[in-house]
């Protein structure tokens, strides 16, 4: 009960106000290293790490349009590629055509071999609000290192710690409707949360709320080493890099290994 009641008020406008206060003034006793006042963690992290680098946008375009792709090349990154599930969108080609860009983008399942290896080797892999939408993130984050970046800039919903339990998660689909409540973020459609588990909508639903200390376990459990980690309520971004293999597979090479 005291857990429902904390969550119930981090998704009040009185507890996202503090978390908003508290995320800034954590900004301001590390020098402004997240960014300023009207830069989000995303737009500060590709400013920070894309200039000179090649990078892949994993997840472009749903809602935004390789908004962060046209960003990167904006900052002087080296190539830009966007990766998706969903075709490119209207919005997309004419800012692509406007811009006179050079933004690559490849249509597919970042989960398939084939999907990596369109992408080819990068530098730096962007990957917003995709690993809640899987549900194998595991896999998810084992492809995204598949692609070879050094460093790995991950955003994603995550949902407050148990106290007490580390590596808590709370897996959506199938719950019933007063449960699912709880989850409501209020933003719009959250499919498997706001109405049933549609297995006909795939990727649309929403499937694993972890906790950041869970997050990070995930992370470091894919291969990856975190250089810093940005927890607010409801979302977390981390800043990773490829580090050694931390898996071995002993039942077949479903990702790639390397």
């Amino acid at each position: 009960m005291l857990y429902k009641a904390a969550v119930r008020l981090r998704k009040s406008p009185v507890g996202r106000g503090a978390s908003a206060l508290g995320k800034r003034a954590r900004q301001l006793v590390r020098g402004g290293s997240i960014g300023s006042l009207g830069d989000g963690p995303n737009h500060w992290a590709i400013t920070r790490h894309a200039p000179g680098k090649s990078l892949v946008d994993v997840g472009c375009m749903w809602g935004i349009h390789g908004a962060y792709c046209f960003l990167a090349e904006d900052v002087g990154a080296s190539r830009v590629v966007g990766v998706d599930v969903y075709p490119t969108t209207e919005e997309f080609e004419a800012e692509r055509a406007r811009r006179s860009s050079r933004v690559e983008f490849v249509h597919g399942d970042i989960h398939a071999r084939e999907t990596v290896e369109a992408v080819g080797p990068v530098d730096v892999v962007f990957c917003s609000g995709v690993l809640y939408h899987t549900p194998d993130p595991f896999r998810q984050l084992r492809q995204l290192r598949a692609l070879g970046g050094e460093t790995l800039i991950l955003t994603t919903c995550t949902i407050p710690e148990l106290p007490g339990l580390r590596n808590m998660a709370v897996y959506w689909p199938f719950l019933g409707g007063a449960q699912r409540r709880l989850w409501n973020l209020g933003r719009g459609e959250q499919l498997a949360i706001t109405s049933p588990y549609a297995p006909e909508q795939g990727y649309g639903n929403w499937f694993w709320g972890m906790t950041p200390s869970c997050l990070e376990s995930v992370i470091r459990t894919a291969g990856f080493e975190i250089e810093e980690a940005h927890h607010a309520s409801f979302i977390s971004t981390v800043i990773a890099r490829r580090g050694p293999e931390n898996f071995q597979s002993t039942s077949g090479d479903w990702f790639d290994p390397s």
